[in-house]
């Protein structure tokens, strides 16, 4: 579904990833992990057309992507859900939501199914849909994120950090919304810290140094051996 060939990326002269490469199938969950300013949140960004590679290629389901403006990827079906996550704070949990639903081709019967599902998962914000996100809890504008994003019907989404600096309760339901989007086949990108959590959801991961990937194996093979994650992540 989703490959990345060798991408170089840069913030002004600093180089920041060298030669990158990945791929994530339909359906998979794919983790992604590193110390601190190893270059993964970048690696999303530039997925996402907020930064352009120098070199190397990016392709979704076989069309090249590398220079595509980002809300022309989110209609193509990636979504986003950035390590700020990025709610409008003074809008509604609904006029949030909406963001993603008021989009062209989407009936209103469609959206009332997307809210009921979406509600569902996170009943809490079925409770407090008329609140302002920037009034809700961290855990609850993480939950606001990823459902934002799941009203665009994405068939991957890319996830940067959402568990950062959640109570373990969160980190839980964190972790059923995932089970969840797998479950419904959602492609997902995951970046984390959390390397329990990454290794119990993820099918296969990506461990990063210094802005390149050093290894790659099935997640089951990193829990049954966990010595390179002790070599490259110490924990």
């Amino acid at each position: 579904m989703l490959t990345v060939e060798a991408i170089h990326t840069y913030y002004g002269k600093s180089h920041i990833l060298h030669g990158v490469s990945l791929e994530v199938r339909p359906g998979e969950v794919v983790g992604l992990l590193g110390r601190n300013g190893v270059g993964k949140s970048t690696t999303l960004k530039t997925i996402m057309g907020l930064i352009h590679p120098t070199e190397g290629r990016i392709v979704f389901e076989g069309q090249p992507i590398a220079r595509t403006a980002p809300h022309r990827l989110a209609r193509l079906g990636i979504g986003y859900v950035p390590e700020d996550r990025r709610i409008f704070r003074l809008l509604t949990v609904m006029e949030n939501l909406r963001t993603g639903l008021d989009r062209r081709g989407v009936t209103e019967e469609r959206r009332n199914i997307l809210l009921d599902k979406v509600y569902q998962s996170f009943p809490v914000l079925a409770e407090r849909r008329y609140q302002a996100g920037g009034t809700l809890s961290g855990g609850e504008q993480q939950m606001l994120a990823i459902a934002r994003a799941m009203m665009l019907e994405p068939k991957i989404i890319l996830l940067d950090e959402p568990t950062e600096g959640l109570m373990p309760k969160m980190v839980a339901q964190i972790r059923e919304i995932i089970g969840l989007l797998h479950r419904e086949s959602v492609a997902i990108l995951l970046v984390e810290q959390n390397v329990p959590l990454t290794l119990e959801v993820s099918d296969r991961i990506y461990i990063m140094e210094k802005g390149v990937v050093r290894h790659h194996a099935a997640a089951a093979a990193l829990r049954s051996d966990d010595s390179v994650i002790h070599q490259y992540l110490g924990v």
